[in-house]
């Protein structure tokens, strides 16, 4: 029993064996942020696995998952006594964009930023762009992400980032777009700040749209 063990047996993908040592390290009194520490290395070591071409995308949704459930153990855990929970890398807010009902690749980017230490806040699916707007001046997001699944609605996210720049929020958020139809060059024609090819390189250009940017 070990967090290098924890680590490992996330690497591997074995759920069961995972929540299993979480709940034996919190009854041995192991700090709850170590314990999260050694998930996050082990989300780390799924996501190497997956860009050495090892693991594919079933194997991130997976991935995701374990740390989800993990997270619904540590979550009260964390939240109890003199325990803080390790500081936020970041806040994005995540949204699937008008007419388009698809949740599994936001799912995934959501479960990837969460386990590399960013808050995420998740508006869900077909979320209309006056919403996102309004959630944007309630949340004060660092980065706001956004998804399409189908060719059909990529305008949802133009005009997403349309709507954005017409309120006066454009110069407040970094957006990050992605999703099966979505190219580096219609983000760019888009106006969005960066492009998520998959739920893994998300991570990094979310960490990359937060150097040199302050919040108020």
């Amino acid at each position: 029993m070990s967090l290098e063990t924890l680590t490992d047996k996330i690497i591997d993908l074995e759920l069961e064996e995972v929540l299993v040592e979480v709940k034996k390290l919190i009854a041995n009194q192991v700090e709850p942020l170590e314990i999260l520490a050694a998930c996050r290395a082990g989300m780390e070591g799924v996501g190497k696995r997956f860009e050495s071409g090892e693991y594919y995308v079933a194997d991130l949704m997976l991935a995701g998952n374990i740390f989800q459930e993990v997270m619904q153990i540590l979550n009260p855990v964390l939240n109890e006594g003199d325990n803080v929970q390790a500081k936020s890398t970041g806040k994005v807010l995540i949204a699937t964009v008008r007419d388009d009902i698809h949740d599994i690749g936001k799912n995934l980017v959501k479960s990837m930023l969460a386990a590399n230490g960013f808050e995420v806040i998740d508006l869900g699916v077909n979320v209309d762009p006056v919403v996102i707007c309004q959630e944007i001046k309630r949340h004060n997001p660092d980065i706001l992400a956004l998804s399409c699944l189908l060719t059909s609605t990529l305008e949802g996210i133009e005009d997403t980032i349309a709507e954005v720049t017409k309120q006066g929020l454009r110069e407040k958020v970094k957006i990050i777009v992605g999703g099966a139809p979505v190219t580096a060059k219609l983000a760019a024609d888009f106006g969005a700040d960066a492009y998520g090819a998959d739920a893994y390189a998300a991570v990094p250009q979310c960490q990359a749209l937060l150097e040199g940017k302050s919040r108020d």
